[in-house]
């Protein structure tokens, strides 16, 4: 087995295990805002806002929102991470395998150059 062709079937696994995981594109994002509460200090005060987690994602051409209790905040950053990875694990067999398509050509070009009389 060649090191490509090993690398190839690392990165093969790689994507198997992943695929097992929670998956999730979008990011986390910080948002603070007012309550609403007529009687809450951030009624008054612009300072005083209540801070919050939210998961943005778009999908089918709409950017989504969505609140994150602390509780949901570490499995969702999991998820995100997860994607990310295998995102970067698809991106490095893409180029293995364009290099693979570059290297055939030039082994093509080498073999025109050799067979033709001198």
């Amino acid at each position: 087995m060649t090191e490509i062709e090993r690398r190839r079937q690392t990165l093969r696994d790689k994507l198997r295990r992943l695929c097992l995981l929670p998956l999730m594109r979008g990011s986390i994002v910080a948002r603070v805002r007012r309550c609403g509460r007529p009687r809450c200090a951030c009624a008054d005060d612009p300072q005083a806002q209540h801070p919050g987690q939210y998961l943005s994602v778009h999908l089918a051409g709409r950017t989504q929102v969505v609140h994150l209790r602390p509780a949901d905040e570490p499995a969702v950053r999991q998820a995100i991470a997860g994607y990310e990875e295998l995102w970067a694990t698809v991106n490095a067999l893409t180029a293995l395998e364009v290099a693979a398509l570059r290297r055939a050509a030039q082994e093509r070009r080498r073999g025109r150059r050799r067979r033709r009389p001198a």
